[in-house]
C-alpha cells in the first residue's frame, strides 16, 4: 500500500541490522526551545532560513517563526490543502510550498508574500515533495499520480504573459469534495471563492507544460525527491525520487527534461518516505516499517538497512557525520559516523512527521502540534567542564546562541540568598560570572562580602580613546546573582526551576527575569561593542548576590573597594518590569522601605489559657491592639505627620500618567497581566477563578472602573507615589492553640516617598507605637527594632540620559516608552546614586507576566534581544550627549 500510515510487515533483508544500544550519551542532546502551532495542526514540514523557520500545516496554512525569539512573525495562506512540503531557494530569497490541493507556491521570504501559484496541466493529486535547482531555475516536484513535474522561470508566465499555448487547468475532483486525501483526515479545507480570490490578487498564476511532465515516474506514489550537484559517477545536477514503490531513482536534470539514470531497486512492501544525502555520497533513505535504508551511491550498492524504529521512518536528516531519524512511533533516534545508534528522544507526544536542520540545532515536528529545538553536542569532542578556563574559545560563536548557553547554565546553579544551604552554589554562581566577564574581555575579580555571605562581582569593559580625548564617559552597571528559593515543593512550576525551559518563545527558569537574564544581555551587549571596536565607554559591572536578602554588606564591600568605582558619570540597571505586555517602560522612581519589627513580651513563661486565661495581660491581645491603629479602614495611615513631608504632584508630573491611563483603557494586556516584582497594576478583585494558566494569574481590573480615567490614575499614584505601612506576619514564642505565648512579634514595613526622611519616619513610628501601647494599661513590655531602611529613588527626567534611553527603546520597539514609577524599592539604586555622584538610570526588560519571585518565572526571548540592542545604542550614543 502506498499510504506511509499504513504499517507493513516484511522480512527483514540480508545485512539489515540493528545498531540499538542501552547506553546513555556522556552529553545527551537537550530540547531547547518548544512551540506550538497556533492552528493546533500537525507540523507536517519545515525548513529553515537564517532569520526564519518555516511550518508546514496540515491547516493548509504555512506559519513564520523568528530563530532568534521563537515567536511567530506571520501566517502564511493561500493553499487549500496540507503543506506537505517545503523547500527554499539556495540564496533564501524565494520559499516553495507543495499541497495536498495539488499546487505549488512560491513565497518571497523579504516581503512574505505569495508571488507564484503553479499549477499542473493534469490533476495530481497530492503533491508531497518540490525542489528547485538555482542553475537552471526550475521547480520540480513528486506527486500522487506517479509523475516528476516541473516548471521553468524561463516562461513567459512568469512575468504575466498570457498566450493562447498555455494548457487548460483539469477540474480537480477533490475540489468538488469526491476525494480525500489521507493528510485531509477527511476534513473540508475549501475557502469561499471570493476570499481566495483576494489572497491571490496579486499572484502570478501560472500552468506547467505537457512536455515538462514525466508521467508514471514510479509505480507508487512519489512520497519524496532530492535535488543534489555532482554525486559519484556523475556530474552535474541530479534528482532522486523515492516512491511508495520501494525504488529509488536517480534522474539527469538535462536542458529539455530529465533523463532516468539509474534505479535503486527495493522492497515493495517498503515505501520510501524520506531521503537525505550526506557529503561523502551515501543516500538514507526512511521507509516504511522503520528500517533507514544506506546506499552508497558509487557503488549503487545498499550497504546497510538499519532497523531503526517500530513504525515508518517520516523524516530523515544528515547532522554531523551522521544521521538522524524521525518516525511514526513517536521516536527521534540519533546515529553517529558508521551508523552506530547513540540516542533515542521522545519528548513529542505523537508522532513525529517532520525534521530539518539550521546551525547546530535539529528541529522536528509533530502530529502534537508542536516543533522542538533540539542542542545536538559533537560526539567527537572531548569533555570539558563549561567557563572554567579561558581557552575554551567563548568568542567564536554567535553572541545571542552563546548568551542563551551561557544563561542556561548559570540557571542551574542555585544561587539562592539568605540560605546556608546554598552558600557554596552562590559562590559556584559568582565565580562563573567572573570567568564569563574574563573571557568576554573585561578585567574581573570577585569582592568579599560580609563574613558568612556572598562575594561580589567586578568586571571592567575598557572603551578605545581617541588622542585627543582626555577621557571617556565611564558608565557603572549594577545587578544582582541571588535568587528567590525555588523548591516547587507543591508541583507549581511546568518544568524544573533550575533547568531553563525554552518554551512558544519564552525562556522558564529561576533568574531567567530576576536577575540573571537582564544581566548578561548587558554584558553581551558591551562584548559585542568591544568586538565590533565600537566600545567608547568604559563600562563597569557590579553584581552583588545578598540583593534578595537585603544586600547585607554591600554597602560595606564596596566602600572599601572605592577606587575601583572612580569617574562613575551614570549608573544603569534593569530590574523590574513592564506596566503589561505590549509597551516597554522607562522606571523613573521608587520608593524607599523602612523594615521594622514590635515586639511585646513579659518574664513569664508561657502559660496555659485554661489556667491563667484573662487572669494576665496578653503579649498577642496587646500586639493586635497596637496593630489595629496603625492604618484606618480607608487604608490610611495613622501615625501623626506621616503624610506632612510627602512631595505635592506637579502638573508635569501629572501629565506622565495620561499615556499610561490612556493605554490601560485600550489595551487588552493592560487587563490581563499578573502581578510583577515591583510595578503592575491590579485590583482587588478576587482572582482564584483566574488561577489556572500556566504562567500567570490574571487579576482584573473592575469593571465599573475601566473607563474611569480618574479613578485609573489614583489606583497608580496610590501604588507609586504615596507612602504605604504594611503588617507581613505575626509570631508567637510557642504555636499552640490552648498556649498563651509570652512573647508576639510583628514584621512591619513602611514604603517612604519624596521628600520623607528616614530618620523621621522612624522616630514617629516609634513613638506613635509606644503611644498606642501604653493605652493598653498592660503589665508586658514593647520593643521596637528598626531592621533595616533604604531611600526612596527619583530620577530626572529632564536630564540627558532619559533623553537617550528613550530614544534607544523607542528605536528598538518602534513607539515611545512608558514612564513609570514603582512600589517596590531596590535599596542600592539611590545608594549608587550617592555613592558615585552620578545619576542612576532603570530600564525595565521584562514583561508584567514574568512571574518574578513566583513559580514559571519567565523571560521572552523577544524581550532579552531587544534589552541587548537598547544598551548596545544607550552606549555608543553616551559619548556625544549634549547637556
Amino acid at each position: 500500500m502506498d499510504s506511509p500510515f499504513l504499517r507493513t510487515e516484511s522480512p527483514t533483508p540480508l545485512g539489515s541490522l540493528s545498531q540499538l544500544t542501552n547506553s546513555r550519551p556522556l552529553h545527551p542532546t537537550r530540547c531547547i526551545h518548544t512551540i506550538s502551532q497556533e492552528d493546533n495542526n500537525s507540523v507536517l514540514s519545515l525548513v529553515a532560513s537564517q532569520r526564519y523557520l518555516f511550518s508546514g500545516s496540515q491547516s493548509s496554512q504555512i506559519h513564520v517563526w523568528d530563530l532568534q525569539t521563537f515567536t511567530l512573525v506571520t501566517v502564511l495562506k493561500g493553499h487549500r490543502g496540507s503543506v506537505l512540503g517545503l523547500k527554499l531557494s539556495e540564496d533564501e530569497q524565494y520559499l516553495f510550498s507543495s499541497s495536498g490541493d495539488g499546487t505549488v507556491r512560491v513565497w518571497n521570504t523579504e516581503t512574505l508574500k505569495c508571488a507564484y501559484l503553479i499549477q499542473s496541466c493534469h490533476d495530481v493529486g497530492d503533491i508531497f515533495s518540490v525542489v528547485y535547482s538555482d542553475i537552471t531555475n526550475k521547480i520540480y516536484f513528486g506527486s500522487q499520480n506517479t509523475s516528476i513535474q516541473w516548471y521553468d522561470f524561463a516562461d513567459p508566465q512568469t512575468h504575466g504573459a498570457i498566450n493562447s499555448d498555455i494548457p487548460l487547468i483539469p477540474e480537480s475532483p477533490r475540489k468538488l469534495g469526491t476525494t480525500i486525501n489521507f493528510f485531509e483526515d477527511g476534513e473540508e479545507h475549501d475557502e469561499e471563492d471570493r476570499i481566495q480570490a483576494e489572497l491571490d490578487k496579486d499572484v502570478i498564476k501560472c500552468v506547467i507544460r505537457e512536455k515538462n511532465v514525466c508521467s508514471n515516474a514510479h509505480d507508487g506514489y512519489l512520497y519524496c525527491l532530492l535535488h543534489a550537484k555532482d554525486i559519484p559517477n556523475m556530474e552535474g545536477e541530479v534528482l532522486i525520487s523515492g516512491s511508495g514503490d520501494g525504488d529509488v531513482k536517480i534522474w539527469a536534470i538535462e536542458s529539455n527534461g530529465i533523463k532516468h539514470v539509474h534505479t535503486l531497486k527495493g522492497n515493495p512492501d517498503k515505501g520510501v518516505l524520506c531521503l537525505a544525502l550526506s557529503e561523502d555520497g551515501y543516500l538514507f533513505c526512511g521507509v516504511q516499517g522503520g528500517d533507514v535504508q544506506i546506499w552508497d551511491l558509487e557503488t549503487h550498492q545498499m550497504i546497510r538497512s538499519v532497523m531503526a524504529h517500530t513504525d515508518d521512518v517520516l523524516a530523515v536528516s544528515i547532522k554531523g557525520p551522521g544521521f538522524v531519524s524521525a518516525s511514526a512511533d513517536g521516536s527521534i533516534k540519533i546515529w553517529s559516523e558508521g551508523f552506530q545508534f547513540r540516542e533515542s528522544l521522545s519528548d513529542h507526544q505523537g508522532i513525529v512527521l517532520s525534521s530539518t536542520t539550521s546551525g547546530n540545532y535539529l528541529i522536528s515536528g509533530s502530529n502534537d502540534h508542536t516543533i522542538k529545538f533540539w542542542d545536538i553536542p559533537s560526539y567527537s569532542s572531548p569533555s570539558f567542564e563549561p567557563f572554567r578556563r579561558s581557552s575554551i574559545g567563548l568568542q567564536e560563536a554567535p553572541s545571542s546562541d552563546t548568551m542563551l548557553y551561557v544563561l542556561e547554565k548559570w540557571i542551574a546553579m542555585r544561587t539562592v540568598s539568605g540560605n546556608p544551604k546554598y552558600m557554596e552554589e552562590c559562590r559556584r554562581g559568582a565565580r562563573f560570572l567572573k570567568n564569563i566577564l574574563q573571557q568576554l574581555g573585561a578585567v574581573s575579580r570577585m569582592i568579599p562580602g560580609a563574613c558568612g555571605r556572598n562575594p561580589l562581582v567586578y568586571g571592567k569593559f575598557i572603551g578605545k580613546r581617541s588622542s585627543s580625548e582626555k577621557s571617556i564617559p565611564t558608565v557603572l552597571i549594577y545587578g544582582h546573582y541571588d535568587v528567590i528559593a525555588a523548591e516547587n515543593e507543591q508541583n507549581l512550576w511546568g518544568t524544573d526551576p533550575f533547568n531553563m525551559t525554552g518554551k512558544n518563545g519564552y525562556l522558564y527558569g529561576r533568574g531567567t527575569s530576576d536577575n540573571k537574564g537582564p544581566i548578561l544581555a548587558c554584558i553581551f551587549a558591551v562584548n559585542e561593542l568591544l568586538k565590533e571596536g565600537l566600545l567608547d565607554v568604559n563600562v563597569i559591572f557590579l553584581i552583588e548576590g545578598e540583593e534578595e536578602s537585603g544586600s547585607v554588606g554591600f554597602y560595606e564591600a564596596v566602600n572599601q573597594n572605592k577606587e575601583l568605582f572612580q569617574d562613575v558619570d551614570m549608573v544603569l540597571l534593569s530590574n523590574s518590569y513592564w506596566l503589561g505586555e505590549d509597551v516597554p517602560c522607562i522606571t523613573y522612581g521608587l520608593r524607599g522601605v523602612i523594615h521594622a519589627t514590635v515586639s511585646i513580651s513579659n518574664k513569664r513563661a508561657d502559660l496555659h489559657s485554661g489556667v491563667e486565661g484573662g487572669a494576665v495581660s496578653e503579649p498577642l491581645i496587646d500586639l493586635i491592639h497596637v496593630l489595629g491603629k496603625l492604618v484606618d479602614n480607608n487604608k490610611k495611615v495613622l501615625i501623626p505627620g506621616f503624610y506632612d513631608n510627602v512631595r505635592l504632584i506637579t502638573e508635569s508630573e501629572e501629565r506622565l500618567y495620561d499615556p499610561i491611563v490612556e493605554w490601560m483603557k485600550t489595551s487588552e494586556t493592560a487587563q490581563s497581566s499578573t502581578r510583577a516584582h515591583h510595578s503592575t497594576i491590579v485590583s482587588s478583585n478576587d482572582c482564584k477563578q483566574n488561577c489556572g494558566n500556566e504562567t500567570q494569574c490574571k487579576i482584573l481590573i473592575a469593571k465599573d472602573e475601566e473607563l474611569d480615567a480618574e479613578k485609573l490614575k489614583q489606583k497608580l499614584m496610590a501604588r507609586w507615589r504615596y507612602p504605604t505601612l504594611t503588617v507581613h506576619k505575626i509570631d508567637v514564642s510557642i504555636n499552640n492553640p490552648t498556649i498563651i505565648p509570652r512573647n508576639a512579634k510583628a514584621a512591619v514595613s513602611m514604603r517612604v516617598v519624596p521628600d520623607q526622611t528616614i530618620t523621621d519616619i522612624c522616630g514617629q513610628f516609634e513613638k506613635y507605637v509606644q503611644d498606642v501601647f501604653s493605652q493598653n494599661n498592660s503589665d508586658n513590655r514593647i520593643s521596637i527594632t528598626i531592621e533595616s531602611a533604604a531611600e526612596y529613588w527619583l530620577g530626572d527626567l529632564n536630564s540627558k540620559y532619559f533623553k537617550a534611553v528613550e530614544n534607544a527603546i523607542a528605536e528598538e520597539w518602534n513607539m515611545k516608552p512608558l514612564y513609570i514609577r514603582e512600589g517596590g524599592s531596590i535599596p542600592a539604586v539611590r545608594w549608587l546614586e550617592k555613592f558615585c555622584s552620578a545619576p542612576a538610570i532603570h530600564i525595565p526588560f521584562g514583561q508584567s507576566s514574568d512571574q518574578a519571585h513566583l513559580h514559571n518565572e519567565r523571560i521572552r526571548l523577544l524581550n532579552l534581544h531587544a534589552g541587548r540592542r537598547i544598551v548596545k545604542s544607550l552606549l555608543t550614543a553616551l559619548p556625544n550627549l549634549k547637556d
